[in-house]
């Protein structure tokens, strides 16, 4: 299940708002009438015998409409790429529909659409430029830089950009949300293929597989076989019209990550992720996503006192003890784009880093990383009753060498923004298990210091 992309779904709404609108609108003109002449009977005069409350009502869905559809001259304009300008325009579309006695739906609907928005703005979403104009700010930005490096241009972001087409033809698609680091794909997708080919080729990421894109020169030596497509000038003439150049999507994944491992010995708890996101790579903080729980589900669960942003992960040993590593370092959009293989591959350098440094206890941030320890150690994958969240059986303890036992193992779940198979519920339910053991070993570890002091 792919990540909800929230102002594509607000804007989904309010065009369904404006419609409401509109028709409403036309209807007010036959049957003038307030919603509100119940109580009061001062609004009648908005609406007849000068149909100002309809007029308006029109001219906002219709303004509705051209917005968010959107009309030529509008898209990729600023009003038209911004939040900001919905949440203050919406609400009066939201009163003016309010007010007739048909316009209850429109009303209803605005006020979803602006929940949504506001949602979407909160977490930071924004509007992107058309393809087009990407590119465009791509190729001047190479132009300015010489070196087409453009990291300190945009911000690296974990989102996953929805590319399917969908509702009317992919119109609406148009000026999705994505992330600065597609822009920065796009521009050196222009600078490096330019000469070569004007063919490229969209990958498209799932959550359950990942496809590698098929390289633009077998595309291009293929497409231009007269074996296999004769050129006519019926064929021409059908490719000039439907036919447009596919655009590379944004990097799947980071050759390295800034990110570093945090495990000074004798910890009381270690916390091993899956691998590094796109934004956690470039900025060198763990969990950097605004979409990922860990941070909340640390601060919930009592691990952390505070809830602390992602700049302070390398504070945790010193503040809680607590220390962080990943199974795979390689930082990718998505945990589905690692293979077994790679993932199995990362298990016996985890179980060597846990035998040198030696912490109390390990915690799993995810069942895939688990999936993988069992498949390293079984040779087979786990079944679905030998699994389950929470403390595993001491015989499962990970790093055990000679004069150690090992660390006891706790399997949480995931804290990925992208993962839905859970309720926030649920996850919040196992991490708080973990969060009530690491407070008690807190307590424990305090008495003694205590005791010191007092003597």
């Amino acid at each position: 299940m792919g990540r909800l992309i929230k102002n594509h779904w607000a804007r989904l709404i309010v065009l369904t708002a404006s419609v409401y609108q509109v028709g409403s609108a036309i209807e007010a003109f036959i049957w003038p009438k307030i919603f509100w002449d119940l109580w009061t009977k001062n609004l009648d005069g908005a609406v007849k015998p000068v149909p100002v409350l309809q007029i308006l009502n029109l001219l906002m869905g219709l303004i509705g409409i051209a917005w968010e559809w959107p009309l030529k001259y509008l898209a990729g304009s600023f009003p038209h790429r911004s939040i900001e300008f919905r949440l203050l325009l919406y609400p009066l579309s939201a009163l003016l529909a309010a007010l007739i006695y048909q316009g209850t739906n429109a009303a209803l609907y605005y006020l979803v659409g602006m929940a949504v928005y506001f949602w979407a703005y909160s977490e930071g979403e924004v509007f992107s430029l058309s393809k087009s104009r990407r590119t465009e700010q791509a190729d001047t930005l190479i132009m300015d830089s010489g070196d087409g490096n453009l990291n300190d241009s945009f911000p690296a972001n974990d989102d996953v950009p929805v590319k399917q087409i969908r509702s009317f033809n992919g119109v609406l698609n148009k000026y999705m949300h994505v992330s600065g680091t597609e822009l920065v794909s796009t521009a050196t997708t222009v600078s490096t293929t330019s000469s070569a080919s004007d063919l490229t080729v969209s990958q498209r990421i799932t959550r359950s597989k990942s496809r590698s894109a098929t390289p633009a020169s077998s595309l291009a030596s293929r497409s231009e076989s007269p074996s296999m497509l004769p050129s006519t000038p019926e064929r021409r003439q059908r490719r000039s019209r439907g036919s447009t150049p596919r655009k590379i999507s944004s990097p799947s994944s980071l050759p390295t990550s800034l990110l570093r491992d945090t495990i000074p010995p004798n910890l009381t708890l270690l916390l091993i992720g899956v691998n590094p996101g796109i934004m956690t790579g470039t900025t060198g903080f763990a969990y950097a996503h605004p979409s990922n729980l860990f941070w909340k589900l640390l601060h919930w669960s009592g691990i952390t006192t505070v809830r602390h942003p992602p700049s302070d992960t390398y504070r945790l040993p010193e503040l809680y003890n607590v220390g962080n590593t990943n199974i795979v370092e390689r930082p990718t959009r998505d945990a589905s784009m690692l293979s077994k293989a790679e993932m199995d591959a990362g298990v016996p350098v985890l179980e060597s880093k846990i035998a040198v440094k030696r912490p109390e206890a390990v915690c799993l941030v995810g069942k895939s990383i688990w999936e993988s320890v069992w498949r390293a150690r079984k040779g087979r994958a786990i079944k679905k009753e030998e699994f389950c969240y929470g403390w595993q059986d001491e015989s499962e303890n990970m790093g055990r060498c000679e004069g150690w036992e090992g660390a006891k193992v706790f399997v949480a779940t995931t804290t990925s923004g992208l993962a839905a198979g859970m309720s926030l519920a649920e996850k919040q339910a196992v991490w708080n298990e973990l969060g009530a053991w690491v407070v008690a070993r807190a307590g424990t570890d305090a008495e003694p210091q205590q005791e010191n002091s007092s003597s």
